[in-house]
């Protein structure tokens, strides 16, 4: 079993509904992060304006296919192809910590219980 690390930069106003999303596509748990976001605006040079919107960060450490499927539908839902709608993305794990193997277990049963998502559709 593959285990990556599905993190989501999305701003404040998104964060409920990304964690609904997630929760729904059967993450057990999160860790909710503040941040803030600091980029140049390239509209007016004269007044040298800065974008420093408020953002949260998901952090998840999910196998791999799981993961796949709910950046698919954040994407989707949260329609993060927007200006301003942040991004996702997933990062393989080689090693880690804190996670006891009755954990991996337990996830791994879920998993072969789950019914197959690929007939599923994103859920407004």
């Amino acid at each position: 079993m593959q285990f990556v690390l599905l993190a989501a930069v999305i701003p404040r106003t998104l964060a409920e509904r990304a964690i609904e999303i997630v929760q729904r596509d059967g993450a057990a748990g999160l860790t909710l992060l503040d941040a803030q976001s600091i980029a140049q605006l390239r509209r007016n040079p004269v007044m040298d304006l800065k974008d420093t919107s408020v953002r949260k960060v998901l952090l998840m450490v999910l196998e791999a296919d799981l993961a796949r499927r709910m950046l698919e539908h954040l994407d989707a839902e949260l329609e993060l192809s927007r200006q301003g709608h942040g991004f996702a993305v997933t990062l393989p794990i080689k090693d880690i910590a804190g996670i006891k193997p009755e954990q991996i277990e337990q996830l791994r049963k879920t998993l072969e219980q789950s019914p197959s998502d690929g007939d599923a559709t994103p859920r407004a």
